[in-house]
């Protein structure tokens, strides 16, 4: 593990450069419990930076990165489960009672910058309010009155996920829909047609599980 001892403020700072990118998976650090492979265990709060796939978990007024993974068992974040599989950190997610693997990776398009009344704009616009305190900062506590320019960019959140499913008793990594056509050929033309008819892409997890839950009622599983 690589520690980065920083100030409260820097930290704060430097979660919220993340949080306006949307790479983080949760809307905020989440309490957690890890079992190592050791058997060893470890309740913190993390959070998953889904683009440059790293674990980071605050410790005091530190911020922790986890660099190897590989040491995971399992990690649990309420009643969501995550596993180490063909050595990324995915999430167990059930698709009509099937379970589907997925390793979380999002990725951002620029699509300029919000101006007043909330028009999409290239132009720069005051800032009266943000989410940083000077000084010594709480998470989640208090606001501090701050002028000046500052560049809302407006982000669209897609997916670049990895999903694991398992067919026919085989395991299969699959990225986009020809992934998918390529390695199930009996039932390609009944997906593709699917997924155009209800324009589905896999940028989008939800239309991913939807495709997914066409392709299991497809193979009969």
């Amino acid at each position: 593990m690589k520690r980065l001892t920083i100030l409260a403020a820097a930290l704060m700072s430097s979660l919220c450069a993340f949080a306006q990118r949307e790479v983080f998976l949760f809307p905020d650090f989440q309490k957690a419990h890890i079992v190592f492979y050791n058997n060893a265990t470890s309740d913190v709060e993390l959070n998953i930076d889904t683009y440059n796939q790293v674990i980071y978990y605050i410790q005091g007024e530190q911020l922790m990165q986890m660099t190897n993974m590989q040491s995971i068992g399992n990690l649990t974040v309420g009643d969501r489960r995550f596993v180490i599989h063909d050595g990324l950190l995915c999430e167990a997610v059930d698709v009509n009672g099937r379970p589907v693997l997925v390793n979380w990776k999002f990725k951002n398009v620029n699509k300029g910058s919000k101006g007043a009344l909330g028009a999409t704009t290239q132009s720069k616009v005051e800032v009266l309010w943000t989410n940083l305190e000077a000084g010594t900062v709480v998470p989640g506590e208090g606001r501090a009155a701050q002028q000046g320019d500052y560049v809302l960019e407006v982000w669209q959140m897609k997916s670049d996920n990895t999903y694991f499913i398992s067919v026919d008793g085989r395991d299969y990594r699959v990225k986009k829909l020809k992934d998918l056509y390529k390695a199930f050929p009996d039932v390609a033309p009944q997906l593709k047609a699917y997924a155009k008819e209800n324009r589905l892409l896999m940028t989008s997890a939800e239309d991913s599980f939807k495709i997914f839950r066409k392709l299991f009622e497809l193979k009969g599983e």
